[in-house]
């Protein structure tokens, strides 16, 4: 087996994992409309791991704890 396959692979389910995980931060947020969530969703897939960054940083607006 190819040490370059398996990491490729690997590095494909860590950025779906990631993906998935900021939809549903999204999808929760109640700080947006739905178009809004639609189109940072979208910002997320087009972006990748970048637009989740993106989304970590400008699009939850605050956080209460």
């Amino acid at each position: 087996m190819d040490p370059l396959t398996i990491g490729g692979s690997l590095g494909g389910l860590v950025g779906l994992v990631i993906f998935i995980i900021t939809v549903v931060s999204i999808a929760k947020n109640p700080n947006h409309g739905g178009f809004g969530k639609f189109l940072w969703i979208l910002v997320a897939l087009v972006l990748s791991v970048l637009g989740s960054i993106l989304w970590l940083l400008f699009g939850r607006g605050r956080v209460t704890r």
